[in-house]
C-alpha cells in the first residue's frame, strides 16, 4: 500500500442555514480545500461524496454528489456517493484513502455536505429516525418523544447506565459539555459559540433525564472536505497512518463494538499504541457518547471514566485534549460532513494552526466517528490515525 498524505482541508461554518443549498455549501468547502492544497479541480482524479439526509430533507436522491460537483467543474472522473449515517464523512475519507493507497489514483477528494435543517421539524425528526432499523426499532424504556429522535432516548439510557455502573454524576456530564462549549467559543467554524458553563448546561431544558438540551449535538448544516494524495505537498506533511471502517457484531454473536473494532484495526495498521495519541476527535453526539468513546477507542482505561470526566484530563492543558473543535456538541453535527470536520480540526492541530485551541505540539492524532443504531449498538464506525511526518 502506498503512503497517503492529507494535502488540504476545508470547511464551512456549521449552523442552521435554511437559505443555503447543498451546492452553495459544497462550493465553499471545495474552494477552501483546493486553496489549502494548492491544487485545482483538474488535479482531482476521484471524488467521494458523503451525505445522509438529502433525500428525506430536500428530495435530492440518487446523484447527490454529481449534482453538487457538476457546477464546480468536476466531470469525467468517478464520483462515488457515500451514505452511512453519521459515519458518512469518515467512510468517504476511508474510500478516498483506499483509492490512493491501492494505486488506483494519485489524488482524491472526500467531500461531505449536509442540509439537515428544515422549517418542518417533523420532517427533520423523521429523517433522523431513518438512522435506525425501522422494522425492529430498539426499545429504550423511557417513552417516545414527538419532539425528538429515538436516538436521544438512547443517549439518556446510556447516561443513566454510566451513572449507575461507572459512577459518573450530573456535574460530570455538565463539565464535559461545558468543555465542548469552551472549545466551540474559540472555533470560528462552530455552530454553537456561546461558551456555556456547567450551571447553564445543567439548568437547560430537560429532554430526557438526565440529558438536557445542551448535552447533545444540534441539528447542523455544513460542509467539509479533505484532499488525500500520494504526494506530500508543501508545509507540514500529515500522513494517514491507519484508516479503518467496521460495523457492529452480527446478531446473536458477542463481539467488540464498531468503534473498538475500527480503532483497534487502525492503530494496528499504523503501528501506533493508543497511549501515543496526543489529541483526538471522537463521536460525541451526546456527553454519554463521548465518555463511551474514550474507552471504546482504547484511550481511557476501563474504570477511569469518572476520573477523566471529573477533572481536566481531556481539556486544553490536560493529558489528552479531546474534541478541541467543540465536537459534535458545540462545533455541530452536519452528519455527512462531521467526520471530515474532525479531520479538519486535527490537521489544524498537527500543523500548529489551531490558535487559542492549540493543544501543544502534537504529532499523533485520532479521529473516530460512529453512525446509526441497530439493536442498541452503534451500527458503523470509522477511525483514522494521523501522524505528522517531520522527515
Amino acid at each position: 500500500m502506498d503512503s497517503v498524505y492529507i494535502r488540504g482541508v476545508g470547511m464551512t461554518r456549521f449552523g442552521r442555514f435554511l437559505d443555503r443549498s447543498m451546492k452553495d455549501l459544497g462550493r465553499e468547502a471545495v474552494e477552501a480545500v483546493l486553496s489549502d492544497a494548492g491544487l485545482e479541480v483538474r488535479d482531482i482524479q476521484a471524488l467521494y461524496f458523503a451525505n445522509s439526509l438529502a433525500g428525506l430533507i430536500t428530495g435530492q436522491e440518487c446523484i447527490r454528489g454529481e449534482v453538487v460537483a457538476y457546477p464546480l467543474g468536476f466531470g469525467t472522473i468517478p464520483i462515488h456517493n457515500v451514505e452511512n449515517a453519521c459515519a458518512s464523512g469518515g467512510n468517504a475519507l476511508h474510500l478516498a484513502w483506499m483509492a490512493v493507497a491501492s494505486g488506483m489514483c494519485d489524488t482524491a477528494l472526500a467531500l461531505g455536505v449536509e442540509k439537515a435543517n428544515h422549517e418542518d421539524r417533523t420532517r427533520m425528526f423523521s429523517a433522523y429516525k431513518s438512522g435506525t432499523d425501522i422494522e425492529e426499532m430498539f426499545a429504550t424504556g423511557v417513552g417516545a418523544g414527538t419532539d425528538r429522535t429515538p436516538l436521544v432516548d438512547r443517549q439518556a439510557v446510556l447516561a443513566q447506565t454510566l451513572m449507575r455502573e461507572k459512577g459518573l454524576t450530573l456535574d460530570d456530564f455538565g463539565r464535559i459539555a461545558a468543555k465542548a462549549y469552551h472549545y466551540g467559543s474559540l472555533n470560528p467554524m462552530a455552530h454553537r459559540r456561546e461558551g456555556h458553563d456547567i450551571q447553564t448546561v445543567l439548568g437547560a431544558r430537560m429532554v430526557v433525564d438526565p440529558i438536557t438540551s445542551l448535552m447533545s449535538s444540534p441539528i447542523s448544516d455544513g460542509a467539509a472536505a479533505v484532499i488525500v494524495s500520494r504526494h506530500k505537498g508543501s508545509g507540514p506533511s500529515i500522513k494517514i497512518a491507519g484508516s479503518r471502517l467496521a460495523s457492529r457484531p452480527p446478531k446473536g454473536i458477542p463481539g467488540p463494538t464498531s468503534a473498538k473494532s475500527a480503532t483497534t484495526a487502525a492503530f494496528t495498521a499504523a503501528g501506533i499504541e493508543p497511549r501515543e495519541v496526543q489529541v483526538a476527535e471522537v463521536h460525541d453526539a451526546s456527553v454519554a457518547y463521548e465518555v463511551i468513546a474514550w474507552s471504546e477507542c482504547g484511550l481511557c482505561p476501563e474504570g477511569d471514566e469518572h476520573l477523566w470526566a471529573s477533572t481536566d484530563y481531556t481539556a486544553l492543558g490536560g493529558k489528552l485534549p479531546i474534541n478541541t473543535s467543540g465536537g459534535l456538541i458545540s462545533r455541530g453535527h452536519a452528519l455527512g460532513a462531521s467526520g471530515l470536520a474532525q479531520i479538519y480540526e486535527l490537521v489544524e492541530q498537527l500543523r500548529g494552526n489551531a490558535g487559542a485551541r492549540q493543544a501543544g505540539n502534537p504529532r499523533v492524532a485520532l479521529a473516530q466517528v460512529g453512525g446509526g443504531v441497530i439493536d442498541w449498538q452503534t451500527s458503523v464506525s470509522t477511525a483514522h490515525v494521523l501522524v505528522r511526518d517531520d522527515s
